[in-house]
């Protein structure tokens, strides 16, 4: 049975519109609001959604696109603190997803490789991110998709250098991982 509207459902139901209020309808409002939404969407519907959390996919891609990086490398271009991708890398190393070994350049650093169960995980999870992308943005035509996607990136090559090398968006925008 397909799930109910939004409206239909009992912890969704509300006896009167939200009023108006500038905050409520502000860019930041609106999207901490989306976030809720995709998390609430997500929970249960994305492969090993209860063994790993998203900030364990971010470093598998990371590591997926990048290769042979060291730990350093991965909390750099993601932005996370150091001690977190180590635990992020225990988790991924515990799963078979991630092997982790002495660079044979500098013997001092890890360098963090993707196995072939991480490519299968990050395979399916990406399948699983593009279908909850095409479900949640279904009132957007492509078009719209394409320009909500370039405003977003937009906005965060704006304060975030790492987002300024992804230009326009494609149609592989929706195969990010969550």
């Amino acid at each position: 049975m397909a799930d109910p509207r939004p409206a239909e459902r009992p912890d969704r139901a509300h006896s009167s519109p939200t009023p108006y209020d500038p905050l409520l309808r502000g860019p930041v409002h609106l999207v901490a609001e989306l976030m809720k939404l995709i998390r609430r969407e997500a929970t249960g519907t994305l492969p090993g959604a209860g063994r790993l959390r998203g900030p364990a996919v971010l470093v598998l891609a990371c590591v997926a696109v990048e290769g042979g990086m060291s730990q350093r490398q991965v909390s750099e271009r993601l932005r996370m603190d150091p001690a977190d991708v180590v635990s992020l890398v225990d988790v991924l190393e515990d799963n078979g997803y991630i092997e982790r070994r002495r660079d044979p350049a500098d013997r001092r650093r890890y360098r963090l490789d993707i196995t072939e169960d991480g490519r299968l995980f990050l395979a399916r999870r990406r399948e699983a991110i593009h279908k909850l992308n095409q479900r949640l943005f279904a009132p957007l035509s492509p078009q719209e998709m394409e320009q909500f996607t370039d405003m977003i990136l937009r906005v965060l090559a704006r304060h975030d250098p790492r987002f300024a090398e992804f230009g326009p968006p494609c149609a592989a925008a929706d195969d990010a991982p969550a």
